[in-house]
């Protein structure tokens, strides 16, 4: 049992080596919306006001592959692109005077662009996804507070949409440039108290992983770092908690049959997710082997598995009835957080977006009652229309 564990530590620390900017690639399988069409984008980048980032590179270029690998895979970095920016690619072997227009003489190379077309810098050569965050956040709000550009305030409710439905990445991607250059002091303290919160999520969790490696419960501690990293992208504790994976992976050998073996167990526990009707955690898994092993047998029986489920009403809908039960459950948790922060309001809000949204489930019961504490004698029962 402990050499599984250990094989498993070996291929994610491997990952891990990667990760104090990039991280891993997410479950989800979040991906660039990469526009093709030079004129199209420039139309859209003018009609959205938003930034254009242009990566020119060719098929054979090794560094342009890195780039689409692993900087690209980055959760904050794909929603960064797809939520303020115009994303759009150009193979320079196709269209070789688009590269020339653009001042491109070396592969990959980064444009950045406002909306109206000018150039306010290059990126030459492969850039890892902190950096390339960074560079794309200073930029992109130097280009929009000349144009008027997104508001902050709009982003940070943005942010708590997304955090409502467990989108912690694109929150995270969201909050952090309020919170670093937003003039208004009152909504740059609203986004980093957010911040701050998410931060803390994120070192329960790390707290958590550091218990089990103490208890000797390896495989469960390597399983909730790497939900962490993948849940908190670019917080504190999702750098520490790669850092451990790193530590615990220095330690032994690899073995070159490690990462066949790890595909193999999460096939293994996909089965059995399947055979007991857990159908959310089942696609979980994979479409973790489906994006992290789609070259061995096991990606290609993962893919299969969840066409099967997917194609299945039946199926599908308690996979959407599990998912509601996972989300509620959370909702309950932020109440009760926001309840200990002094801010009755913010928990009936979630309370009542249970009751409105899940009704007649167990969850929705527990934030009735709940609500009718915090509400006190004689407030209606029944969530604001």
């Amino acid at each position: 049992m402990k050499t599984r564990a250990f094989l498993r530590l070996i291929c994610l620390g491997c990952v891990c080596g990667l990760m104090h900017a990039a991280g891993p690639t997410p479950v989800t399988a979040q991906e660039v919306e990469w526009r093709l069409d030079y004129g199209k984008a420039r139309q859209e980048a003018e009609k959205k006001n938003r930034p254009l980032v242009i990566d020119v590179g060719t098929e054979h270029c090794h560094f342009c592959k890195q780039l689409d690998l692993r900087t690209f895979k980055d959760p904050a970095v794909v929603a960064l692109l797809n939520d303020r920016c115009i994303p759009l690619k150009i193979d320079a072997d196709q269209h070789p005077k688009l590269a020339e227009a653009l001042r491109v003489e070396y592969y990959p190379t980064l444009v950045f662009a406002t909306a109206e077309g000018k150039i306010l810098g290059y990126q030459q050569g492969f850039i890892e996804a902190g950096a390339l965050h960074e560079r794309l956040t200073k930029l992109f709000f130097t280009s929009a507070v000349a144009g008027g550009g997104p508001n902050p305030s709009h982003d940070i409710e943005e942010a708590k949409r997304a955090m409502a439905v467990g989108d912690y990445p694109r929150a995270l991607a969201l909050l952090k440039p309020v919170a670093e250059t937003a003039k208004d002091a009152a909504v740059q303290k609203q986004a980093r108290q957010i911040l701050q919160d998410l931060e803390q999520q994120a070192a329960g969790r790390c707290a958590e992983a550091k218990q089990l490696v103490e208890s000797g419960k390896v495989p469960q501690a390597v399983e909730t770092v790497t939900e962490l990293v993948r849940v908190y992208p670019g917080t504190k504790a999702a750098r520490e908690g790669g850092q451990l994976l790193v530590t615990l992976a220095s330690r032994v050998v690899p073995h070159e049959n490690a990462r066949t073996q790890v595909a193999r167990e999460l096939l293994e526990q996909a089965r059995e997710d399947y055979q007991r009707r857990q159908y959310l955690s089942c696609l979980d898994r994979c479409e973790n082997l489906i994006t992290n092993y789609s070259d061995l047998n096991e990606g290609v029986e993962a893919s299969k598995l969840a066409a099967e489920i997917k194609s299945n009403p039946e199926y599908t809908k308690q996979a959407c009835e599990q998912m509601g039960e996972r989300l509620t459950t959370l909702y309950l948790s932020l109440a009760e957080t926001w309840l200990k922060k002094g801010q009755p309001q913010q928990a009936v809000f979630y309370l009542e977006r249970i009751i409105q949204t899940f009704p007649n489930t167990r969850n929705a019961d527990i934030a009735q009652v709940r609500l009718a504490q915090i509400q006190g004698p004689g407030r209606p029962l029944e969530p604001k229309k």
